[in-house]
């Protein structure tokens, strides 16, 4: 019996998002005394903080003011497909800011240069396990070593399933070279960005091995509805350094008005301590509904499948933490990937590329 895309969403064990929120849109506010920041957001848990502090608070007796509201700010949320779409979403000015990954904020920076990143978002490196390479259940593969030596070659089937020129092919181009093996990009990957069709494709056994970001990578593991399809884990990457989320704005937003983007970051300061005291049930929740935003084909079923508290509970939720500065090593380790990779063109100073703000990092140091 073939695991299908929809049979895979009803499986998943996702909650009534009516329980969540009010309207399709994150229940946004419309008051126009409030400054509007328009956040484009890839369908991943760095985008969990954005969500949850654009939502009103049903679980209270009360309804508290959301924590962007507090700053004056209403937040236009405005889903992507992926990382790359995000920050292209900011370069080509449809969104002032985006959560995306530091490869993706690269190209677009390269291509346009009128945004900048400001600091990290989310660092996958400091809060448990963010991804994972995993193998159909199908194949007995140990390890990497086994996976490269044994399995792979140029076709589909056998090929490591990811996202060529983003983060995962990054990291995973040095899990492979601190395994002994020089990366070969025709040889070993097939590039995939729609997640559910990597995740289903994996679990049907279409291909031997993918990498999954979490939550899909738990799901892939430990779902017990996926029995006779549950994928097994090689690496969770612990001892490769991944490049983090991070926060790009337009340039043009960060000169005329820096106190906007000051009360940006007090309110998701604030998002980030509702989120870190949030429990499962709740965050696995507003993660089922970043998915369905961001691939709104699914938004149907996934609306009327039943989540339980159990299956909230196999989840590690990550504990957040507040923006930093972008680590100089990782970027420009980062910077050589692409340009060995010919992916860019030339190098682009840090200077370039980083413009933090002090106000920015005092506020997210309180």
């Amino acid at each position: 019996m073939k695991l299908t895309r929809r049979k895979f969403i009803k499986l998943l064990g996702t909650t009534s998002l009516t329980a969540l929120t009010a309207t399709p849109a994150f229940s946004q506010n419309d008051e126009a005394n409030l400054d509007e920041i328009r956040v484009a957001y890839p369908p991943t848990m760095a985008a969990l903080p954005l969500a949850k502090g654009s939502q009103p608070n049903f679980f209270l007796e009360e309804q508290e003011v959301k924590p962007f509201e507090k700053q004056n700010i209403k937040i236009k949320l405005i889903p992507s497909k992926g990382s790359s779409d995000a920050a292209r979403l900011v370069s080509g000015g449809r969104a002032d800011c985006s959560i995306t990954g530091l490869t993706s904020s690269l190209y677009a920076i390269h291509g346009t240069g009128n945004l900048k990143i400001t600091s990290t978002a989310f660092d996958p490196n400091k809060t448990g396990r963010h991804f994972g390479l995993v193998t159909s259940s199908l194949y007995e593969i140990p390890s990497v070593t086994d996976l490269i030596e044994n399995w792979l070659d140029s076709s589909s089937r056998k090929s490591i399933v990811l996202s060529l020129r983003r983060d995962d092919h990054y990291a995973t181009d040095q899990l492979i070279k601190a395994s002994g093996f020089s990366s070969n990009d025709s040889l070993y990957y097939i590039d995939q960005e729609d997640l559910i069709s990597r995740m289903t494709g994996l679990l049907n056994g279409n291909y031997i091995s993918a990498v999954l970001p979490e939550p899909l990578l738990t799901l892939s593991l430990e779902n017990p509805q996926f029995e006779g399809y549950q994928a097994n884990l090689i690496t969770d990457y612990k001892n490769v350094d991944i490049p983090p989320f991070v926060f790009v704005f337009r340039e043009k937003l960060l000169k005329d008005n820096p106190e906007l983007v000051r009360r940006f970051y007090q309110g998701w300061m604030d998002s980030l301590e509702e989120t870190n005291n949030s429990n499962n049930f709740q965050l696995l929740g507003l993660t089922t509904k970043i998915i369905s935003q961001t691939l709104p084909s699914l938004r149907g079923v996934i609306e009327n499948t039943e989540f339980t508290e159990d299956f909230a509970n196999l989840f590690e939720v990550p504990t957040f933490t507040p923006p930093e500065e972008l680590d100089r090593k990782i970027y420009n380790s980062t910077l050589e990937w692409a340009i060995e990779k010919k992916y860019l063109t030339k190098k682009i100073p840090y200077e370039e590329v980083f413009e933090g703000s002090s106000a920015i990092f005092a506020d997210a140091a309180r």
